[in-house]
């Protein structure tokens, strides 16, 4: 019954290497005998593309391992086996973690790495992608029976879900007396009975057809390589296998053609000629291009950029191509070293089926962040920039724009910040055209044109597309290019956010800081006044408290001396009167007695939040215990 279907839900292709915005360790929580720490992870500028998971010390250890092969120096913090449970230790581990993984999304290899992703996000990466490319390349060869797949060549791209084979084509066996011949290699065919036996049987049910100049490279080795397709695709797939023909019969000189190109409902198999030196990427790092992608790009020992000549007549060739790529409404959209092969001194474009794939370009999460960068002309003219720049220095800019001065030639420098200089991306980048114009190109590859022209008057370059598939060409651009669009507005908004919070945050800061330091201000004021009243009242209180008497007029108790004494005066006092008292003769006043010192350590302390009253109060009943004096006690006879 149709109830009891299983329901399937089509999931959004994964944008690959839009690396990971921010992983915050928000916090830790004891679990039995170990403590957890729970990860916050935000993938692009979208709030919904957010969510928390707990990660182990011995899952760090794990993913540790997994980057090693790299051979690049995190900062990873050792196992302690004795008082790691302690608050103290837990709250500076943390801290260590989070460098960590931060020192891991500044590396755009490592944070684009499989053992990266599947640490954040195992949801999404728990599938064996190497599985999945095997039953969908074997399906599609299965179809048309004329290539064997070979071994796999392992994880040699970036790309998570593009895997490479070992390939090779397969020859019908030729029935002899009843007997099957054995199959041998296409090289020890005649040349005339291979031409014709390959003619005769690389045709299948409308399927592509290997034209005449691929055949010449059948005997070489040839790689083959499953990709599935990306966030932006959108050719239907009725178009696809029509714009798969019109590329097999490319030609230009600065371009890799296709062997053979097919596809299904979940992605697109491309065989190639095989090049034993790799890529560009592969020659500026001295690698050898069938090794892991993070132990031959992690760090490599052996960089070297290229000579200034060669710079240029690559770079020639290579707007040659992109050229005559946009003029035929066939925007490229992926260049980086790892996508430019050199080949007896001619440097040739690879993989241009990516467009049509709709997987993310490799400077994606650089160029999302200039929203002057929103067209495809300027995408290719900006990842260009990139190369460039590659290979002039021999390490790739690992920023979206040059921050330090370039060192390098006058001429050099100015291609290279007319491109990738901060001022460059926020206002507008130059053309293809003008590029070819630049004085650098004329300076150091001065004959380019003329070669250029001779080489096309006799081999001219052939693209032709339908005007149906030059409809869905234009339509996907003009797709890709808005939702370019709206992931930079998102990061410029989300950029702006982080702006005011930050602001935000110092002003708070500030208040806070200003506020306390008003309170500490208000306190010390008080105290100041609280202690100048308890000082007035002590010398209040000495001078209004009565005198002990004495048998002696001129004798005063050696408790108050000091206190009572008055200074030393040069005029003679005359007695009058006959109660014995003495008054100074006509002067001046006596000068006010001096400020009495505190009270005995043995009195109690005051309360500095006690109000005036209650310390005036106070003051003036320690005083009066203070001067309290027996002898002054008198009899009173009492009526009861």
């Amino acid at each position: 019954m149709a109830i009891f279907q299983p329901t399937f839900q089509t999931k959004t292709p994964i944008d690959e290497y839009f690396q990971f915005i921010s992983i915050t360790i928000e916090t830790s929580q004891k679990i039995d005998d170990h403590t957890e720490y729970i990860l916050k992870v935000q993938r692009g500028p979208n709030k919904e593309n957010c969510w928390k998971l707990s990660r182990r010390y011995n899952d760090f250890v794990e993913l540790h391992k997994c980057l090693h092969v790299s051979g690049i120096e995190l900062p990873f913090p050792e196992k302690k086996y004795f008082g790691n449970m302690q608050p103290e230790f837990i709250a500076k581990r943390r801290f260590q973690l989070q460098e960590y993984l931060n020192a891991i999304l500044m590396n755009p290899i490592l944070a684009s790495s499989l053992p990266a992703k599947k640490f954040v996000d195992p949801e999404s990466y728990n599938q064996s992608f190497h599985d999945v490319s095997v039953q969908n390349a074997v399906l599609c060869l299965k179809a048309e029976n004329h290539y064997v797949l070979g071994p796999s060549l392992g994880m040699i791209g970036w790309r998570l879900r593009k895997h490479y084979f070992r390939t090779s084509l397969r020859l019908p066996a030729a029935k002899t007396s009843g007997h099957t011949a054995k199959l041998v290699k296409s090289g020890s065919q005649p040349q005339a009975k291979q031409h014709q036996l390959q003619s005769s049987s690389l045709t299948f049910n409308g399927s592509l057809e290997i034209p005449n100049n691929s055949l010449a490279a059948s005997n070489s080795e040839l790689v083959l390589s499953w990709t599935e397709f990306g966030p932006d695709r959108h050719i239907c797939d009725k178009e696809i296998p029509n714009i798969f023909k019109y590329m097999s019969e490319l030609h230009h000189p600065f371009i890799e053609p296709c062997v053979y190109a097919t596809s299904n409902d979940s992605g697109a198999l491309i065989i190639r000629k095989f090049y034993a030196q790799g890529s560009l990427k592969d020659s500026l790092c001295g690698s050898s291009p069938k090794n892991p992608f993070l132990g031959k790009y992690g760090n490599p020992k052996g960089r070297a950029p290229l000579p200034l000549k060669e710079v240029a007549m690559f770079g020639r060739q290579i707007l040659e191509a992109l050229r005559f790529l946009h003029s035929k409404g066939y925007p490229f959209g992926h260049i980086h070293a790892g996508n430019v092969v050199i080949s007896d001194g001619v440097a040739r474009l690879l993989d241009i089926e990516n467009f049509v794939l709709g997987v993310p370009s490799f400077y994606r999460p650089f160029f999302v962040q200039h929203s002057k960068i929103a067209t495809a002309e300027n995408v290719d003219v900006y990842s260009f920039g990139h190369l460039m720049y590659e290979m002039s220095m021999g390490y790739p800019l690992q920023e979206s724009v040059t921050r330090q001065p370039i060192e390098c030639s006058e001429s050099l420098k100015s291609l290279l910040e007319s491109i990738l200089s901060k001022e460059a991306c926020q206002k507008q980048l130059p053309t293809l055209d003008s590029l070819v114009e630049h004085r650098f190109f004329a300076e150091y590859a001065p004959r380019f044109n003329e070669q250029y022209s001779a080489l096309i008057a006799s081999n001219r370059p052939h693209l032709k597309l339908s005007a149906a598939a030059k409809e869905q060409m234009r339509i996907a651009t003009q797709k890709i290019e808005q939702r370019l669009q709206n992931e930079q507005k998102s990061v410029k908004h989300q950029k702006r956010l982080v702006r005011v919070q930050e602001m935000m945050t110092s002003e708070e800061e500030k208040k806070k800081s200003k506020h306390k330091a008003h309170k500490l201000e208000h306190k010390q004021s008080k105290l100041r006044q609280q202690n100048s009243l308890q000082l007035g009242n002590n010398a209040s209180g000495s001078l209004l408290s009565p005198l002990p008497k004495s048998d002696s007029v001129h004798s005063i108790s050696t408790g108050q001396s000091g206190l009572l004494s008055p200074p030393p005066n040069t005029s003679t006092a005359t007695p009058t009167g006959t109660n014995g008292a003495l008054f100074q003769s006509a002067g001046p006043p006596p000068p006010p007695p001096p400020i009495p010192p505190p009270p005995p350590p043995s009195l109690p302390a005051m309360d500095s939040n006690a109000s005036p009253d209650k310390v005036v109060v106070r003051s003036a009943l320690l005083n009066s215990i203070s001067s309290f004096n027996k002898s002054a006690l008198r009899k009173v006879a009492s009526s009861d």
